[in-house]
């Protein structure tokens, strides 16, 4: 029997597809598959101080440089000087370590707790605005809300005269201003979990740049 072109066409890449699994069979089923080694990293240039240069280099952060190392392609990501300015706030070794619970440390070493922590990382990532101290301490004490890299939104203050920073009523900022190549760095105390996102249209939003792909049109009151 002479198979037509699209049904030798859909013949090869089923051998294709085989041969693939055949070539990562050695890999347990549901896995996590982690960064290839002989992925590509572009080189930074000298005098670059990468996000990841200063979480590997704060002791307080050393938890959360595990959490990057065993998360597939954040080392990588970490390790890059973007072209946008942005803020990241980092969990510190007591946010990690003391305030997480049995659900997280059990959740996060099942490969699906590997992705969920990726996007952790996110909702701790601002893109398009370094804030400092300053920035986020203008609201003179309002409850503001400020949009991540998640695309859903913590809720922060200025608590003690203006002089604490505190996200989501819990976690504050126990070292601010630690500066990075195009971005800055705020320590806190505990994580910011995404399924504790506020929306509130009574809060204002902080003044930051617009979030690409967060929403399809700026003049919706929402966006």
């Amino acid at each position: 029997m002479t198979l037509s072109l699209p049904s030798r066409v859909l013949s090869v890449l089923l051998l294709a597809a085989s041969g693939a699994h055949s070539a990562v069979s050695d890999r347990a089923p549901l896995s996590y598959a982690s960064m290839p080694v002989d992925t590509y990293v572009p080189a930074n240039a000298a005098g670059t101080t990468t996000l990841l240069d200063l979480v590997q280099s704060h002791a307080d952060l050393s938890l959360l440089a595990e959490v990057v190392a065993g998360s597939a392609g954040f080392t990588q990501a970490f390790n890059t000087t973007p072209e946008w300015s942005f803020t990241f706030l980092a969990p510190s070794n007591m946010a990690l370590a003391n305030n997480t619970g049995t659900y997280y440390s059990t959740y996060a070493a099942q490969p699906k707790g590997k992705w969920w922590l990726g996007n952790l990382l996110q909702h701790h990532y601002v893109p398009g605005s370094a804030l400092t101290l300053a920035d986020l301490t203008a609201g003179n004490g309002a409850v503001q809300r400020l949009q991540t890299g998640s695309y859903l939104y913590v809720s922060l203050q200025a608590e003690n005269g203006g002089t604490q920073v505190v996200f989501n009523n819990v976690s504050a900022v126990s070292t601010g201003d630690l500066a990075v190549t195009s971005g800055v760095v705020h320590i806190i105390d505990h994580l910011l979990d995404p399924a504790a996102q506020i929306f509130e249209p009574a809060y204002p939003s902080i003044s930051q740049a617009f979030i690409p792909g967060s929403c399809a049109n700026t003049a919706l009151s929402y966006c």
